[in-house]
């Protein structure tokens, strides 16, 4: 509506034709009934949400629900411009005359002073402005609700109809196709991730971030050596006293400045798009310039990216984090946890910065954290429950694991709860960590048509029965294996953690007979999974074996298999890479069989793309870095370079760096997050690859599973007994 200026009305009216203090009230009325409009507009958009959260629809449905709240959008802007011009019309349609207070009665005059005038035109401004401030709020809000509906239609939307197989390639059984149809549920979730937190409540809560400047820092920050480097550790010196054991890694690796100091400058540029657009919130949406949840909202690149900053010397924004750590980390919140994701992202995240840092409020921090995962551990067997709530304690098992415990969740704690045990001289929680690792050691042998020495991917806790005959060493059973390992190397490698390593030992050699099988070309190998025979498929995510076989190889009887075997998957991980037209890993492949040519047999299997997104992963630029350590050939750093390269070149986006949708596609189309271990993971094997070998030195660190690195501290101790395996 267009608020004209009043005739003027004589000696109680403006003398100047202005508008009267019953028409400003009008207009001031008008203002909040517009507020109260925007209320209830924002009121239907949470119904119109919950409606389709629970029923879905068909697709003239959902069309008709886009309609609506794109109309509905358009209405709620209009009427926020409308309120914001009336609310400014009100100011400046103030004149310097007297103000009436009634109607115009030609012959009266007024009794307000200058003074009065003055101060209530400033009660005008006052008000006027705070009424702007809550049509911008309530519009800001009205916004994200849409958006938050337009992400429950996307996910209500039906998957895209199945591609029929190319020429060539491998038809796909009924295993292959309830492996894809799942992998094609998971990437729906990915892609459409948790509504954002609302859009006014995310610019407050980055508005209220304002921490402490830099010059009123007291606490420990990254101290550099004679060279620019920063200090983390006695930089091998704890190996050559024998204080810790010598793990066989390559002396004397000089940094490669230009790249090294090329990939800090990447890490600094994408943690800059998180602090301006989603800081405090667990991730960054690029492509929404938001953040979002997933979780329990605890700021988790913040502290998944601690570690990486103080490595890389970015000593601001570190600076920055960690206040936020101080000052703003609470895990006070009624909201379940997953006690795996927690654990190795935010737990380990603040023990790592204690070791490299000293400062005693990580500490803190993490016995808090652990206090509240604690009631997650109270079952008959000790082996957890997978979700807790932090507030309540109230723990549970998701729908889907109908009741079981994957083994890489509940296998996967060991590294933090043994170091927090350390660092605040209580053994309980490590014992915590430890029970489940001897109870499975204890039914190793019951595990049906499973090669002995490899395990299941869950366990019914309370019966202690395997509750699965598949194996990976991708998806639900990785880490566990990767923990049997450097649970025992983070304790010095002593004769009493021996339990750990032979269980561990046990399941490599298994491993290579069973699952460990040739590509197509020479001088690579793939890891396959078991399903009650060799399923010929890989997960992106088991590349990380190469790392680890290099990692367990020195003073093993099978140094020699397991450092051959470690380079023939790191090659074949690099292929991944090299074989798409984006130069970036697809999530998943599987490895056909080739027809017989000219009478041949062909020497391996042929990679073909099962699952074709890629997530910002970091199990291949790992396994480099530990095939780069051991080794100190420069082929490594040129595999890490192009890798790099393609990375800058395709994740790379004007408000943050995503991952991309399909890597058979040039240019790609990016997704809409940027995971918080592409800094705590991808970002930091990349520099450490460049940097000097000192920087992180693999004798004195151990990294978890999330790349947080825990000081190697020799202990004599355990609840998993040692025991000759045959």
């Amino acid at each position: 509506m267009i608020l004209g200026r009043p005739p003027n009305t004589g000696p109680r009216g403006t003398a100047s034709g202005g508008t009267s203090l019953r028409a400003r009230r009008r207009d001031r009325a008008r203002v909040r009934s517009l507020v109260v409009a925007l209320a209830l507009l924002l009121l239907a958009l949470a119904l119109a949400a919950t409606t389709l959260l629970r029923g879905g629809g068909g697709k003239r449905e959902r069309a008709e629900g886009r309609a609506a709240v794109g109309a509905t959008t358009t209405t709620t802007t209009t009427t926020a411009t409308s309120a914001a011009a009336t609310a400014e019309r009100i100011r400046a349609d103030e004149g310097p005359s007297v103000i009436g207070t009634g109607a115009s009665q030609p012959n009266q005059s007024s009794p307000r002073t200058a003074s009065g005038v003055d101060e209530l035109r400033s009660r005008v401004d006052a008000r006027t402005a705070a009424l702007e401030d809550e049509v911008k709020t309530l519009a800001d809000a009205v916004d994200a609700a849409a958006a938050r509906v337009d992400a429950v239609l996307l996910r209500s939307s039906p998957p895209p109809p199945k591609s029929p197989p190319r020429n060539g390639e491998a038809k796909m059984t009924k295993q292959d196709a309830r492996a894809e149809a799942t992998a094609r549920e998971e990437e729906a979730k990915i892609f459409s991730a948790p509504a954002p937190t609302d859009a006014a409540v995310s610019a407050a809560r980055r508005d209220s971030e304002r921490l402490a400047p830099a010059k009123e820092w007291s606490f420990p920050l990254p101290r550099r050596n004679d060279r620019g480097v920063v200090v983390t550790g006695d930089g091998g010196a704890a190996a050559k006293r024998g204080d810790v054991p010598y793990g066989g890694w390559a002396r004397d690796i000089v940094a490669d400045v230009a790249r090294r100091d090329a990939v800090r400058d990447a890490t600094r540029d994408a943690y800059a798009h998180y602090e301006k657009y989603a800081f405090g919130d667990d991730e960054l949406r690029p492509r929404a310039k938001l953040g979002k949840n997933a979780f329990g909202g605890l700021g988790a690149t913040i502290v998944d990216s601690l570690d990486t900053l103080w490595i890389m010397g970015l000593s601001d924004e570190y600076g920055r984090a960690r206040e936020w750590v101080s000052r703003r980390l609470s895990f006070d919140i009624d909201r379940d946890a997953s006690v795996f994701e927690t654990t190795i992202r935010v737990l380990g995240g603040v023990l790592a910065a204690y070791d490299l840092s000293g400062d005693e409020m990580y500490i803190n921090k993490a016995t808090n954290l652990a206090t509240r995962l604690k009631p997650a551990f109270a079952t008959a067997s000790g082996i957890p429950y997978p979700i807790v709530n932090l507030k309540t304690g109230r723990a549970k098992h998701p729908g889907w694991a109908h009741g079981s415990s994957p083994l890489a969740e509940f296998g996967t704690l060991s590294l933090e709860f043994v170091s927090l045990s350390d660092r605040v001289g209580d053994p309980r929680w490590s014992d915590l960590a430890e029970t489940p690792i001897a109870k499975v050691q204890s039914v190793r042998g019951d595990v049906g048509t499973v090669p002995r020495g490899l395990y299941p991917m869950s366990i019914d806790p309370g019966k202690l029965k395997w509750s699965s005959g598949a194996v990976s060493f991708g998806a639900m059973g990785d880490s566990f294996f990767e923990y049997l390992l450097k649970t025992y190397v983070m304790g010095g490698r002593t004769r009493e953690l021996r339990g750990w390593s032979d269980m561990w030992d046990e399941s490599m050699r298994a491993m290579l007979e069973h699952l460990v099988f040739p590509g197509e070309e020479e001088g690579t190998k793939y890891v396959a999974e078991w399903n009650g025979r060799a399923h010929h498929k890989m997960d992106h995510l088991a590349c990380f074996v190469g790392g680890m076989l290099v990692l367990g190889a020195h003073g093993s009887d099978m140094e020699k298999e397991y450092v051959a075997a470690a380079a023939e998957i790191t090659k074949m991980c690099y292929r991944m890479y090299t074989s798409q037209p984006t130069m970036l890993a697809p999530e998943v492949v599987s490895f056909a069989k080739y027809e017989k040519e000219n009478g041949g047999t062909p020497r391996g299997r042929r990679m073909v793309n099962q699952v074709n997104h890629n997530l910002q992963r970091p199990e291949t630029i790992e396994s480099i870095f530990y095939m780069y350590r051991k080794t100190g050939d420069p082929m490594y750093r040129e595999w890490a370079w192009n890798m790099f390269c393609a990375m800058r070149k395709h994740y790379k986006t004007d408000s943050g760096w995503a991952g991309i949708k399909d890597v058979r596609r040039d240019p790609p189309t990016n997704d809409d997050t940027m995971q918080s271990f592409f800094i705590a993971e991808t970002m930091k094997y990349m520099y450490l690859i460049f940097a000097d070998g000192d920087v992180i030195d693999l004798d004195e660190w151990v990294f978890n599973t999330e790349a947080h690195p825990l000081k190697v501290k020799p202990r004599r101790e355990t609840l998993v007994p040692p025991y000759k395996y045959s």
